[in-house]
């Protein structure tokens, strides 16, 4: 049978963000364990399991009204739930700045804005707390005045915020048919320059079309922590609704909302035909993916009427003249805004010229079409048959020579990259082609700290593979393992490679970006490996999806790992505690999957990187992370490697080190873009090298002549 129902059900203690719950076991035999279930403001709700007749409830809102439900249970029967309602405080307190003891709190007037109810409490002794809530949206706006018993000049204190207000003044900018540009102000607060701000979108469809309509859509979430943000990745044509609302220290504050549409995509016109002596067009268009309210049709210069319901189907437009030469456009309009069609050239109807200017036409696309097809199947067997083992011992060499690097990449850009896309899909056919889940910016330094006090320490290395081990295309032998955690089995697996350099097989870690799941193994991934260096080459969120989490501290409140805290440099360190120095180098305008506009920037970027770690002595090896920790990733440690075979050795072989790469960790160096950008970052590496040696050599000439002349006067 059920047991009885738990009895005194009460609020034992009350915080902003946590309540207490005690009550006394019920009559009878004693239950196994107890279901406490909670349901807040907006339908929140939440439930928690013990065998105490005491529970705290965190992560709670402040200032909000929950109702609790307590059941007993045993052998797998519940009892019947008992209500009970309460309320956290609000985070509105403060202590006063004077000293003494204040007057009774009668003696204190309460003032508040139109828009804010309020109630004394008194948490402990010399604080002072006035729970607000909202009547109305507006600004926060409450305070207290009072007087000491000896003193007669009143001071006024005021409460700071317990979460943040609205954005302002949220409007959208610079719409195209795949993004939409946002930009607020920030809250009218204190301090909003700690704030995070999150944006919200999803589709509403194309309510003014009829054909094949699209429904609501699953809404999106991005951070930034500015005040503009883009979304990428819509659909053309089509109305979203966005939400922006600010976050500091896990309190979010209201929403601000607005719809926009993004641009609608031009129509793809079928055919123009002039018919009735030069007075009518017929034309034909397919419909625009997305949505569209009408099209404006033009033909010859005259504008025809405005028709909404026309695409894929013939319409004809009378002319009031005939004009010549016959040309049409149609445009796409869409919530205010427009996208013309290409502009075609439309054919008079009959008549034995067009008929034998079409027939010629047709012959000739025909000879084109075969020619194409047998100038590509011969070009496919020759590359078939260039890209054979015999042949691969020829046709890539080894290293090259500084002054002949030049001349090959001048060879290998020739017919489209020809030469740069054979050595890239060799290598990508020799060392497999899928993975198991495995301008500069100012560096940020960061403290890693053991909260728990007692000191790991480094992982030991992994044994390096011996003569009999086979160095597979996997990267199973060079991964990085982590010490596995009591209890929890995987724990000791993390996406990360050992990646040889130019003097040591283990130089650098290449890594997957953290996830949300994964920020904490990163972080243990750091302190056992003892690394001192972070490079990061992705944004948290590009073209409006997460690639990476963001692992670091937002601001000076520190972030906890398991045993490993993270707090911003500057923190005092005593005895007691073992802290390890982190710097990290961010760079933020390389795109996934691409490469950057110009090698120069990235030269910069590892120049300051490569002063650092020559500095650098000890530690671990660097750790170097994209998204998936193997394009971009893969493309800087081949940079960095590369450029200090040049400067020591006189030669570079970026095939043979990608292949080496490949070894350790499939998919280094990920697209054929990549390869090719790291041969024109190291040939404009040698170029900047030729002009500061030509430049020193000019200087030092003229010195010469100068001490020369000098001496002869």
């Amino acid at each position: 049978s059920a047991p009885n129902t738990v009895r005194n059900l009460t609020v034992e203690t009350q915080t902003n963000s946590s309540i207490t719950l005690r009550w006394e076991a019920p009559n009878g035999p004693e239950p196994e364990n107890y279901w406490v279930q909670w349901t807040g403001d907006g339908n929140a709700t939440g439930s928690q399991n013990t065998t105490n007749t005491t529970v705290t409830v965190e992560g709670l809102e402040a200032g909000t009204l929950y109702e609790f439900s307590v059941s007993a249970v045993k052998d797998g029967v519940s009892s019947s739930w008992v209500l009970l309602n309460g309320t956290t405080v609000s985070s509105c307190i403060w202590k006063a700045d004077m000293s003494g003891t204040v007057l009774a709190p009668h003696a204190w007037p309460l003032f508040c804005g139109p828009h804010f109810l309020a109630s004394r409490r008194l948490p402990m002794p010399g604080y002072f707390c006035f729970a607000l809530r909202r009547r109305r949206l507006g600004h926060h706006g409450c305070g207290v005045e009072g007087r000491v018993p000896w003193g007669s000049s009143p001071f006024s204190l005021y409460p700071r915020l317990s979460a943040p207000t609205e954005v302002m003044d949220l409007q959208k900018q610079n719409q195209t048919n795949s993004s939409i540009t946002l930009r607020w102000e920030a809250p009218a607060d204190p301090r909003p320059q700690f704030y995070v701000y999150w944006v919200q979108w999803a589709s509403s469809g194309h309510p003014q079309r009829k054909q094949d309509p699209q429904g609501q859509q699953d809404s999106q979430t991005g951070r930034t922590n500015g005040t503009c943000y883009t979304v990428g990745a819509l659909l053309p044509g089509t109305r979203y609704r966005f939400s922006v609302w600010a976050e500091s220290n896990g309190a979010h504050g209201d929403k601000q909302s607005l719809n926009a549409s993004t641009a609608p995509d031009p129509a793809n016109i079928v055919s123009c035909v002039i018919t009735s002596g030069g007075h009518q067009a017929i034309l034909n268009w397919s419909c625009p993916q997305g949505g569209y309210e009408t099209f404006e049709l033009e033909v010859g210069g005259q504008l025809g009427p405005q028709n909404r319901s026309s695409c894929g189907s013939a319409v004809e437009v009378l002319l009031g003249r005939p004009t010549q030469p016959y040309s049409a456009t149609v445009t796409t309009i869409w919530d205010e805004m427009r996208a013309p069609s290409a502009s075609v050239a439309c054919h008079v109807e009959g008549g034995p010229a067009g008929v034998i200017a079409g027939a010629v036409v047709g012959v000739l696309l025909l000879l084109v079409l075969v020619g194409l097809l047998v100038f590509f199947l011969k070009r496919h067997r020759k590359r078939e048959k260039k890209t054979t083992p015999k042949d691969l011992q020829i046709r890539f060499p080894g290293d090259i020579l500084a002054e002949d690097f030049a001349q090959h990449v001048w060879r290998n850009e020739k017919d489209s990259n020809y030469g740069f896309a054979e050595e890239y899909q060799v290598g990508h056919a020799q060392l497999g082609g899928s993975h198991r889940n495995p301008q500069p910016r100012s560096a940020t330094f960061w403290t890693l700290m053991l909260v728990s006090g007692s000191r790991v320490p480094p992982l030991s290395p992994a044994p390096t593979p011996g003569p009999f081990l086979p160095r597979l295309p996997l990267d199973d032998w060079s991964r990085v393992p982590l010490r596995a955690l009591l209890g929890q089995p995987g724990s000791e697996y993390i996406n990360a490679s050992f990646i040889p350099g130019l003097w040591n097989s283990r130089e650098f870690i290449a890594a997957q970006g953290p996830l949300p799941q994964t920020v904490g193994d990163f972080w243990r991934l750091v302190w056992e490996q003892q690394s001192h260096t972070l490079v990061m080459l992705t944004n948290c969120v590009e073209s409006g999806r997460v690639k990476c989490e963001h692992y670091w501290p937002l601001d000076a409140q520190p972030c906890t790992h398991g045993p490993l805290q993270v707090t911003l440099m500057g923190e005092e360190v005593t005895e007691n505690w073992t802290t390890l120095s982190v710097r990290q180098f961010h760079y933020v305008t390389w795109p996934d999957h691409g490469v950057p506009h110009s090698p120069d920037p990235l030269l910069a970027f590892w120049r300051m990187l490569r002063q650092w770690l020559d500095q650098t002595v000890g530690g671990g090896p660097p750790i170097v992370h994209c998204s998936a920790g193997v394009g971009r990733t893969g493309t800087l440690i081949a940079l960095d490697v590369l450029l200090r075979q040049l400067e020591c050795e006189g030669l570079v072989g970026p095939f043979g080190y990608v292949k080496k790469m490949r070894e350790s960790r499939p998919l280094m160096v990920q697209t054929e873009a990549q390869y090719v950008f790291l041969h024109q970052c190291i040939l404009r590496f040698l170029q900047q090298s030729a002009a500061a040696q030509a430049q020193k050599g000019a200087t030092y000439e003229n010195l010469l002549m100068e001490n020369t002349a000098a001496t002869e006067a």
